[in-house]
């Protein structure tokens, strides 16, 4: 004989599972919402902690370019018109047409790129502004490889065979007239103006991006 079905204790049931299960998603989705707010804040704290380092490398380069600048101009001078003290300031070309490097920090954002994250950041608008500060390095370090095109490709030639080191030690600074010489400063005293500029136009971009992304973890 059949047995009697108690709906009312089968739909209860139903429902206790039910309640269950959605209870058991929501912790599921508390759970990883919380997860992943823990991850953004740990990327826009260390994309705060990169732009602070980016800008005080950008300040430390523009007083490199600076001093660079005026060195050469107190060159000048002594290139053919033998002004005296050439015994002591030609090491001077050396040390004022050094390099200088632009070594963006991006190590966090590259991290938040290649490990998948980005999506963490759920904020489109901050994506792409983020995406157009970190491109914008491109435009920098174009503008710093200037000094490297005038490296390689004339002082370091000039340096080698157009030095006379040993006439040099005798006390002969004749090199100091070659146009070549003039020419090759000249070009290093555009490139560091150049690169100084914009440097100062990426501390602007770092400082404007550094507001944005404390305002952003300050709503999270």
């Amino acid at each position: 004989m059949l047995q009697k079905i108690n709906w009312r204790y089968a739909i209860g049931e139903i429902i206790i599972v039910i309640i269950g299960i959605t209870i058991a998603f929501a912790l599921n989705n508390w759970a990883m919402g919380a997860k992943e707010r823990k991850m953004r804040l740990i990327y826009l704290d260390g994309l705060i902690t990169d732009l602070e380092a980016e800008q005080s490398h950008l300040e430390e380069n523009i007083a490199t370019f600076e001093a660079n600048i005026q060195g050469i101009n107190g060159l000048r001078p002594y290139l053919y018109g033998k002004k005296d003290g050439r015994d002591s300031i030609w090491r001077k070309i050396f040390e004022y047409t050094k390099m200088v490097h632009f070594q963006p920090n991006d190590i966090t954002y590259k991290t938040l790129v290649n490990s998948g994250h980005f999506h963490t950041l759920n904020d489109i608008q901050l994506q792409k502004e983020l995406e157009g500060h970190y491109s914008y390095h491109l435009l920098v370090e174009q503008d710093y490889d200037r000094q490297r095109t005038i490296h390689e490709n004339y002082f370091g030639d000039f340096a080698v065979y157009e030095m006379d080191y040993d006439a040099i030690f005798r006390g002969d600074y004749s090199f100091m007239d070659k146009k070549n010489l003039r020419n090759i400063l000249n070009s290093l005293y555009g490139s560091f103006q150049m690169a100084s500029e914009i440097s100062k136009e990426a501390i602007e971009k770092a400082a404007a991006m550094k507001v944005r992304l404390e305002a952003y973890r300050a709503e999270q």
